[in-house]
C-alpha cells in the first residue's frame, strides 16, 4: 500500500528571518537551508496569533481564535473531534507528539479552579497516542531554586505542572544532572547575566532538543512500515536565552548584526509598546548582542537536530513518503524596536514565522512562494498531502498547489492577526487585531480606539508608521477589510445556514 507519512517540525518563538534560507547574515542553519534549498519555501507566513496557546490551537483545529476560543494564553484548547491528530489517527495513521505542547494553561493565572491535565492518563492525548512532552520554565515542577524561584521557597501549587517527561528521563538516565536540568542550564551558585540570559552547562546530548529529536527518530523507526502523523515540536528558542556552551560559541556577539529601532518612532506607537520598550530598552542596549548570540546558538543545535531527524528519514527510505514541514507557533522581538518575547505589538518578526516543506520527488527544489498564507492553512495542507479529507470545520485551505509549483498567485488575500489579552495584570484586558495585506499593514488596539498603519513595501523595518489622518481613504479601505476578514475568521462550515 503506497500512503504519506506528515513530520511536523516546529521551534518555539522563532522569528520568520532568523534562518540563512531567508537570508539572514549572522545564523547558522545549514541543514533548514539544505531542506529550503530542495523544496519550497513560502516567505510570508503569518501566525493567526503571536502568542504559544492560541497559535497551537490553530495548528490543532483548523481554526482562527475567534472561531475556536482560544484568544490568548491561559485558555485550553478544545480537543475537537476534527482536530488534526484525531483525524488522522481515525483514518488510520499512527500519531506522536514530542517536545513542547502547551495546549492546556499551564500556570492559574485566570482561574483558581483550573485542574492541570496530565497527558499520561488515557488511550490519547488530543489524538496523540505516543507522547513524551516538556516545557519551557521548568522551575514548574520541581523546589530547586532556579531564576526564577528564590532559594528556600516553596513549590507554588498555583504554577506546577503535572509532571515533565525530559526532567524525568534526566532523573533516571543521568541524576547527577536532575537539578542542572531544573534550571536549563544554571550552574547552582551561579546567577544569570541578565534576565533570562545565560549559558547553558548542560551537555548536548541530555540537552532536550536533542531528546525531543530522540524520541521523534524512535516513533519513526517503530512505526516505519506505517502510515504516520509526528510533530517534533522543540522548546527552543523561547526564553530563557541559554544555548549550551558549544552553540553559544559559535557566534562572536561583536560581529553579530544590531536589533533595529528608532527612539522617535515611540510617540506614534501604543501605550502598551511604549511601557514595553521604557522597561526593556536599558537591557538590550547594554546586553543585546548576548542576547543575539544565546538566541542564534539555540537556533543552530535545533537545525543540528533537523538534520538528524531529514538524514534518518533519508536513511530509512522513508524521505520519498513523507512531507516534511517546517515552521514555528511566533516569532521573537529579539530587541527590535526596543522590546523583546511578543506582546501587543504586531511588527513583523513577531507575527511572522518561516515556513518551508520537503517532500523529494513530490515537489520542486527551491520554489519560493511570495503571497499570504496563514498557520490555519497548514491543518489542511497535511490531510491533503496523505490523501485525506478535510474536515468542513477546518478555515484554511490546502497549501499543495502553490508547493507543487501549480499556483503562483497569493493564496490569501489579506492576513488576520489577533491578541486576546496581554496577561492577567491588565484590567480590563487590552485586544489588538492586525490587518495584513501585500502592502500595508493595519493594526487596531480596541478599547485603547489607536490606529496604527504601516507601509510595508517603503518602510520594511517597520520605523516610521503613517499618520492614519493623511489618508483617510485607505484607513477606511483597510478598516473594512479588516471587519471582513475578521467576519470570515469566526464562523466555520458547519454554522453557515439559512435564516
Amino acid at each position: 500500500m503506497i500512503y504519506s507519512n506528515v513530520l511536523f517540525i516546529t521551534s518555539d518563538q522563532h522569528r520568520f528571518d532568523a534562518v540563512g534560507f531567508m537570508g539572514h547574515p549572522d545564523v547558522q542553519t545549514p541543514n533548514l537551508d539544505r531542506l529550503a534549498a530542495n523544496g519550497v519555501v513560502f516567505d510570508r507566513c503569518y501566525v493567526t496569533n503571536p502568542v504559544c496557546m492560541p497559535s497551537r490551537a490553530t495548528l490543532l483545529t483548523g481554526q482562527f481564535p475567534d472561531a475556536n476560543g482560544v484568544r490568548r494564553n491561559g485558555i485550553e484548547v478544545p480537543d475537537r473531534p476534527w482536530g488534526i491528530a484525531r483525524t488522522f489517527r481515525r483514518s488510520g495513521w499512527r500519531t506522536g507528539v514530542f517536545g513542547k505542547t502547551h495546549f492546556c494553561p499551564l500556570r492559574r493565572d485566570y482561574r483558581s479552579d483550573m485542574v492541570f491535565h496530565d497527558w499520561r492518563v488515557g488511550d490519547d492525548y488530543y489524538g496523540f497516542e505516543e507522547r513524551a512532552i516538556t516545557h519551557d520554565l521548568k522551575d514548574f515542577v520541581s523546589d530547586v531554586p532556579t531564576s526564577y524561584r528564590r532559594p528556600g521557597a516553596a513549590l507554588d501549587p498555583n504554577r506546577a505542572f503535572i509532571r515533565d517527561d525530559y526532567l524525568d528521563w534526566i532523573q533516571q538516565v543521568d541524576p547527577a544532572l536532575y537539578r542542572l536540568a531544573v534550571r536549563e542550564g544554571l550552574p547552582e551558585g551561579q546567577a544569570a547575566l541578565a534576565p533570562e540570559l545565560w549559558t547553558s552547562e548542560l551537555p548536548v546530548e541530555r540537552h532536550q532538543s536533542t531528546w525531543i529529536a530522540d524520541h521523534t527518530i524512535d516513533f519513526i523507526d517503530r512505526h516505519r512500515d506505517e502510515p504516520f502523523f509526528a510533530w517534533c515540536s522543540f522548546v527552543d528558542p523561547h526564553h530563557p536565552f541559554n544555548a549550551p556552551r558549544p552553540y553559544r560559541e559559535l557566534y562572536d556577539p561583536e560581529r553579530l548584526t544590531r536589533p533595529v529601532w528608532a527612539d522617535d518612532e515611540l510617540p506614534r506607537r501604543s501605550h502598551y509598546h511604549q511601557e514595553r520598550s521604557q522597561a526593556q530598552i536599558a537591557v538590550w542596549r547594554q546586553f543585546g548582542q548576548e542576547y543575539r548570540a544565546q538566541y542564534f546558538g539555540m537556533l543552530s543545535l535545533i537545525d543540528a537536530q533537523v538534520g538528524r531527524l531529514v538524514r534518518h528519514l533519508e536513511d530509512r527510505g522513508l524521505a520519498e513518503r513523507t512531507l516534511i514541514v517546517f515552521s514555528s507557533d511566533h516569532g521573537e522581538m529579539l530587541g527590535d524596536h526596543g522590546i523583546s518575547r511578543k506582546g501587543l505589538f504586531h511588527y513583523e518578526p513577531l507575527i511572522r514565522v518561516p515556513l518551508a516543506f520537503y517532500w523529494p520527488g513530490q515537489l520542486p527544489d527551491g520554489l519560493r512562494q511570495r503571497g499570504l498564507v496563514q498557520n490555519v492553512d497548514l491543518p489542511a495542507t497535511f490531510l491533503d498531502a496523505a490523501g485525506l479529507t478535510v474536515p468542513p470545520q477546518y478555515q484554511g485551505r490546502s497549501l499543495l498547489p502553490w508547493c507543487r509549483g501549480e499556483r503562483d498567485d497569493s493564496p490569501r488575500r489579506s492576513a488576520l492577526v489577533t491578541n486576546g489579552g496581554e496577561g492577567p495584570h491588565y484590567d480590563p484586558w487590552p485586544e489588538l487585531r492586525t490587518l495584513v495585506t501585500d502592502r500595508y499593514k493595519l493594526q487596531y488596539y480596541v478599547g485603547e480606539n489607536h490606529l496604527e498603519i504601516d507601509d510595508l513595501a517603503e518602510d520594511p523595518h517597520e520605523l516610521n508608521p503613517r499618520d492614519p489622518e493623511a489618508d483617510p481613504s485607505l484607513v477606511r479601505a483597510l478598516l473594512g477589510e479588516l471587519v471582513h476578514a475578521g467576519s470570515q475568521a469566526s464562523v466555520w462550515g458547519e454554522h453557515w445556514g439559512r435564516w
